[in-house]
This record gives structure tokens, C-alpha cells and sequence, in this order.
């Protein structure tokens, strides 16, 4: 009887252990969604995929800082590229609208490339000048930026 009472007692506790440990790492894999998801996104719409597909909520937290690459226009030759003022911001809903781009100053943290209607593809992409800031904005082409994005989720296990 008192040899049952420990066995059972140890299975609970392995039970319990178990238990709060999935808990706990579930809780520290949590994605946060970016801030600037909520300058183009619905907050329902973040939420909603936050509940059912975190995964998405992550690639577009990886997008938001790793889908281009900046240069000096002053440390290039002749950049060919699309003025940045010709983009068209895009509503909540996704939908274009007829404000033109109208930022004054570049800052990585705050720049929200998914705001704007800039052309990506799978192969090339367009650069885009923005002479107020000095600077040309580069995209990586979509299937370099889901490759890039596989490998940090790998080393973020």
C-alpha cells in the first residue's frame, strides 16, 4: 500500500513537472508583434493572427528589418532606382490610398517598410532613391528573404 502511495505520488509529481515545463516554454516562445504591424494592420487582424498563426506574426516582425538594405547615395557612383515619393501608402485594410510617401527622415527602428507599395519580387526588385535622406533603399528578392528568415528561426531554437 505504502509502495503504491509513492509510485503514485511520483508519477503525479512527473506529471506536474511536465506539465509547468510545457507551460514555461511556451510562454518564452511567445511572438510579440512588432509595433509598426499596428500602423498597417488592423489591431483585430494582428490578434487574430497572433491567436492562430504566431508564425506569420514572426515573418513579418523578420520583414520589417531584414527585407532591404540601405547605401549612401554619396558613397555610390549613379544609383539607378524609382523616386521613393512616387509609392503610394496603403490603408489598414491593405488598400492603396492617395497619400504619397511623405517621410522627411530614414531611422531603421521606425521605418515601416509594409506601409508603402514598394515592388518586391521573386527575382529582383527595384531600388528606390530618396534624396532627403541620402540614401538608396535595396530589396532582397522574396525567396532571399524566406531563406534568410529560415535560417534565424533555426538559431533562435
Amino acid at each position: 500500500m505504502k509502495r503504491n502511495l509513492i509510485k503514485n505520488t511520483s508519477i503525479i509529481l512527473v506529471l506536474c513537472l511536465t506539465l509547468v515545463t510545457s507551460l514555461f516554454s511556451q510562454n518564452t516562445n511567445k511572438v510579440i508583434p512588432d509595433s509598426r504591424l499596428y500602423q498597417c494592420f488592423e489591431k483585430s487582424y494582428v490578434d487574430n493572427l497572433l491567436m492562430n498563426n504566431p508564425e506569420k506574426i514572426a515573418y513579418y516582425n523578420f520583414y520589417l528589418d531584414h527585407s532591404y538594405y540601405t547605401a549612401s547615395l554619396k558613397a555610390t557612383k549613379e544609383v539607378l532606382g524609382k523616386d521613393i515619393h512616387a509609392l503610394l501608402k496603403k490603408s489598414k485594410a491593405g488598400k492603396l490610398t492617395d497619400i504619397k510617401f511623405n517621410e522627411v527622415a530614414y531611422d531603421k527602428k521606425t521605418f515601416n517598410v509594409l506601409q508603402y507599395n514598394f515592388e518586391t519580387g521573386e527575382m529582383s526588385t527595384p531600388n528606390y532613391i530618396w534624396n532627403e535622406a541620402g540614401i538608396v533603399i535595396v530589396f532582397y528578392p522574396e525567396k532571399t528573404i524566406r531563406e534568410e528568415y529560415i535560417k534565424f528561426t533555426k538559431t533562435q531554437k
